[in-house]
């Protein structure tokens, strides 16, 4: 019998999409979309969501989810910045990463001890988040963290992505803790059964998650001036649609690769360059953003369904002729 190739449907159907929508966007504006300006833009407004994205694929490959990316790093890069606006510019860094990774413990740690559901615990945190945040600028205007706004240019966002991209892929795919992340999501009672701390995994994992939505909040605020009640707003629900998009399935496991999510995180923002650079209004915008994005999930999940079903006879073939070897012998 044929070894199976490597290559999956699943994996493919999500860069075909991609380069079909981009096509379309591109003869649609008569081009513009490839103008140097343009593609430029598309780069500096995928980095947010891949970089969250990053962290939030330990959470999905568990089987889980965190919806509270966008509160977490719009509510402690603001603490940070008020902090940082009685000290020094600087501070703001390390007390963001401080702040969102501490958060994402706690969420961690909610999830796994109390057994609370990782969806229900970060729309939770989400909702307070913005409730303190909201709170927070009625109280007084927040202005970004003097002296580092290096933190907003092109070239800076750019190496920033790259390295973290390459940090990630390295620890998903190439350690024992990306390894038993994949592993969770696939059974979390067998990794549990030979003695894996699936606990200690889970709280990292949302960790990580918190850390990168610090890195975000930091960029943006910067990038914006100051703090504002939407500021990183509706990021998560971006984040989880680029994980989706790019053919990782709301289970987890094996499904999850890194460069599924920046695939899925390029389709999304070039169906919402695309429709601006088209003069489309944003209500209209938003409906056809919807229709598109349902339509493309709706084609990821049949096609898993396609990989499932092919793996699974696959498996059924390979143990009839074990089978008929055996009854040879």
């Amino acid at each position: 019998m044929k070894k199976q190739g490597k290559i999956q449907l699943l994996d493919i159907v999500p860069i075909f999409i991609l380069a079909g929508i981009f096509i379309i966007f591109t003869v649609a504006s008569n081009g513009a979309t490839l103008s140097s300006y343009n593609l430029k833009l598309l780069c500096t407004n995928v980095v947010p969501v891949i970089i969250g994205s990053l962290g939030c694929i330990f959470v999905i490959a568990l089987g889980g989810t965190d919806i509270s990316i966008g509160a977490s790093a719009a509510l402690c890069s603001s603490i940070a910045a008020v902090i940082s606006g009685q000290t020094a510019g600087w501070v703001a860094i390390p007390v963001t990463i401080i702040l969102s990774t501490a958060l994402g413990a706690l969420i961690g740690f909610i999830v796994t001890k109390f057994h609370v559901g990782s969806f229900m615990c970060t729309l939770a945190i989400l909702i307070a988040g913005r409730g303190l945040l909201n709170f927070m600028l009625q109280q007084s205007s927040i202005a970004a963290p003097k002296g580092i706004s290096f933190v907003t240019s092109f070239a800076f966002t750019i190496i920033l992505l790259i390295a973290l991209i390459v940090i990630v892929w390295f620890v998903f795919e190439y350690t024992k803790f990306g390894f038993y992340c994949k592993c969770i999501g696939e059974n979390e009672r067998t990794v549990h059964s030979v003695g894996i701390n699936v606990k200690k995994i889970r709280i990292i994992c949302f960790m990580i998650s918190g850390l990168m939505a610090g890195i975000i909040g930091l960029v943006q605020i910067c990038r914006v001036g100051g703090s504002t009640s939407t500021l990183c707003n509706m990021l998560e629900m971006k984040v989880q649609m680029a994980i989706f998009l790019g053919g990782i399935l709301t289970t987890g496991g094996f499904s999850a690769k890194i460069y599924k999510l920046i695939i899925g995180s390029f389709t999304i923002v070039v169906i919402e360059n695309g429709m601006i650079i088209l003069g489309v209004s944003s209500a209209l915008s938003e409906a056809i953003e919807g229709i598109i994005l349902v339509a493309i999930l709706i084609t990821t999940v049949y096609c898993s369904k396609v990989a499932v079903n092919k793996d699974l006879k696959m498996a059924a073939l390979a143990d009839k002729e074990s089978v008929a070897e055996s009854a040879a012998h």
